[in-house]
C-alpha cells in the first residue's frame, strides 16, 4: 500500500500498513475502574487488599481487571506517570497477536 520494499511475508505488506489495517486490541478497553478505599488504602480485588502505588501488585491487580487480554499475548506492562494528586492510574500495555500465518503483530 504504501509503497516500501519489504521483506516477503504472508501477508505481502510492510508492517506499518498492515497495524493501519488490522486492531490486534478490539475486545480490550481503554479504560476500566478500580475501587479504591481512601481511609485503609486498599484496592478491591476482592477481597480488599492493600497494594503500594506502582507496586508489582498493584500492577497484577490492574492487569487482571483488564477484559480480553486472554485473546492476546502480554509482552510488557508498565506504569505511566501521573501528577501525585491524581486520582488516575495509567498502565501501559504492551500485547502481540498473531493476524495471518506466521505474522506477528
Amino acid at each position: 500500500m504504501c509503497g516500501v520494499m519489504t521483506q516477503p511475508n504472508a501477508a505481502n505488506t510492510c508492517i506499518g500498513c498492515l497495524k493501519s489495517q488490522i486492531d490486534i486490541t478490539e475486545g480490550i478497553p481503554r479504560t476500566d475502574v478500580l475501587y479504591h478505599c481512601r481511609e485503609c488504602n486498599r484496592y478491591l480485588r476482592p477481597p480488599w487488599v492493600a497494594c503500594e502505588l506502582e507496586s508489582a501488585d498493584l500492577l497484577s491487580l490492574c492487569l487482571k481487571n483488564i477484559k480480553g487480554l486472554k485473546r492476546v499475548k502480554l509482552l510488557d506492562a508498565a506504569f505511566v506517570w501521573t501528577e501525585p494528586h491524581s486520582r488516575r492510574i495509567k498502565v501501559k500495555v504492551t500485547v502481540q497477536k498473531e493476524v495471518q500465518t506466521n505474522t506477528m503483530l
